[in-house]
């Protein structure tokens, strides 16, 4: 019996020997040192995907055929940089940053943050497929889209002013897109004219703010009101609290409506905040692939 024992704890040892000897080769950095490295990611499947086609893009990893928009770090298939994928709650990324070698962080959140636009190594895109099937949009409630409220809000969210100030102001974490949204009238007449939208603190509340005089000069007052989670906005404007809001990208609304049986809109898209790539323990890709 002992000598069994010991011929199999041999074997498990020989074994265990083989199964890191293949890990390491399908995730060992190039040079074959085995160092790891670290990249935290959103851990929410629309934005996890897109934070890993981006590292794609730029050549740290390579995903499976066909992964596009959901793919997950179970897709990878190639990891040549030995990189660990840490998936983390979103608005909790750029905090990651002094424990990680980098991040892949939404535009808002590096707003929120303070993080300095001009230290992001890599991003979408604003010409990307991202850039439209992403792009924060102002939402309304069906039926609602052709008053004079959500035609005067988009008129002056699309304007050359507008646009111009989301282009200047944020130093590419928030790029303007220019989609026009042709809305045609519905032909009945404000009752007031007084326009509530709901709109999360940064960038949204920030570009509400400068549109104000805008749509004062069109005889609006805006009033806005701000959220900090990104269910009550859609629940204020599903029960009529608000006019309009401005936060969220498309495939969230239709997500929304589908869990709670909703039929809020899309009425027009206004901006697209890149996912980018910042600096943690590392200061460029070149650390990375040396």
């Amino acid at each position: 019996m002992k000598r069994r024992s010991f011929i199999q704890i041999a074997l498990a040892v020989v074994l265990l020997g083989s199964v890191s000897g293949v890990l390491a080769a399908c995730g060992g950095d190039k040079g074959g040192t085995g160092q790891e490295h670290t990249i935290a990611v959103p851990s929410d499947t629309t934005n996890e995907a897109r934070a890993l086609l981006l590292l794609e893009a730029n050549g740290i990893i390579k995903l499976k055929d066909g992964a596009g928009l959901t793919a997950t770090a179970n897709d990878i298939i190639e990891n040549p940089y030995n990189v660990k994928i840490i998936e983390t709650e979103a608005a909790a990324l750029p905090r990651t940053l002094p424990d990680v070698d980098f991040a892949v962080i939404n535009g808002n959140y590096a707003l929120s943050a303070g993080l300095d636009a001009s230290s992001v190594l890599v991003g979408e895109s604003a010409a990307s497929d991202a850039a439209l099937e992403y792009a924060n949009i102002i939402a309304g409630k069906s039926g609602n889209e052709g008053s004079d409220k959500t035609r005067a809000l988009v008129e002056v969210l699309q304007s050359t002013e507008v646009q111009d100030f989301i282009a200047q102001s944020y130093s590419g974490a928030v790029v303007p897109v220019t989609v026009p949204s042709n809305l045609k009238s519905d032909g009945k007449a404000a009752a007031d004219k007084v326009i509530k939208v709901g709109a999360s603190p940064a960038p949204h509340a920030e570009i509400l703010e400068f549109a104000k005089p805008l749509l004062a000069a069109k005889g609006y007052t805006l009033q806005i009101i701000e959220y900090s989670d990104y269910i009550q906005p859609n629940v204020a404007l599903s029960e009529g609290e608000l006019d309009a809001n401005y936060f969220q990208h498309l495939p969230y609304l239709e997500d929304y409506n589908k869990e709670n049986r909703t039929d809020l809109i899309s009425v027009a898209k206004i901006h697209f905040e890149p996912l980018s790539l910042y600096p943690g323990k590392l200061a460029s890709l070149d650390d990375l692939k040396k």
